[in-house]
């Protein structure tokens, strides 16, 4: 009886102990996410440059953080991009996290208008590529979850319509606007997969790595040595 008794207690100490680290946990989520929101700046869009850099009444201009949209005007869905940018956040108010700054000195943010991530959006509907950016958030998944299902349904950039194969040249050149730098990925490359070529932008297919070069692209980290 009395070992029972001891065992009923060690049980309920380590409910109570559990139970008080769950509360703990949960506050501080609670707190993290309060503090995210009192950090957000509001400012209304008076200009969209493309789809996914606007200017802001304050003064700043925003490049959406962790998305790549086609360029404008000549890559492919370059316009509607930039169209429905205009339809979501042109001549609104919005709410906006700084992540940072990239090497043109726009803020890099997300951007909140009412409970809608925009970029998690665009991406979603296949009007922008998802880039994997230097500070990892709760964002982050959320938006790479979002390109999987933009992917799977072929939407947008996905869609046949976007996407093309230069015929005999297997090597992918892929022009990353956001920090101005060219890289290629030949087939046994890690990311070699997930890289697209974008229709009417610096991306390009090569044939072998020394036209690769000769463009001034170099080889991912990604690919083996």
């Amino acid at each position: 009886m009395k070992i029972t008794k001891r065992l009923f207690f060690i049980l309920l100490l380590i409910f109570v102990v559990s139970l008080v680290f769950n509360l703990i946990f949960l506050l501080k989520q609670y707190r993290f996410i309060s503090l995210k929101k009192n950090n957000r700046i509001e400012a209304t869009v008076i200009r969209v440059i493309d789809g996914d850099t606007v200017d802001v009444s304050n003064g700043e201009r925003l490049r959406f953080y962790e998305i790549d949209a086609p360029e404008y005007p000549k890559g492919c869905l370059g316009v509607d991009a930039k169209t429905r940018m205009e339809n979501l956040v042109l001549n609104k108010k919005v709410q906006y996290e700084k992540i940072g700054k990239d090497n043109f000195g726009r803020i890099l943010a997300y951007v909140f208008d009412s409970r809608l991530l925009v970029n998690e959006v665009m991406v979603e509907e296949g009007l922008a590529y998802f880039i994997k950016g230097k500070v990892q958030t709760q964002n982050s998944l959320l938006i790479e979850q979002s390109q999987d299902k933009a992917k799977l349904s072929e939407r947008g950039v996905w869609s046949s319509f976007c996407q093309t194969k230069k015929e005999g040249c297997d090597i992918k050149g892929n022009y990353r606007s956001a920090d101005n730098t060219r890289i290629y990925h030949t087939p046994n490359c890690y990311n070699y997969d997930r890289i697209t070529i974008k229709l009417g932008t610096s991306d390009r297919w090569f044939c072998n790595e020394e036209e690769a070069k000769k463009a001034g692209f170099r080889k991912s980290n990604d690919c083996p040595k």
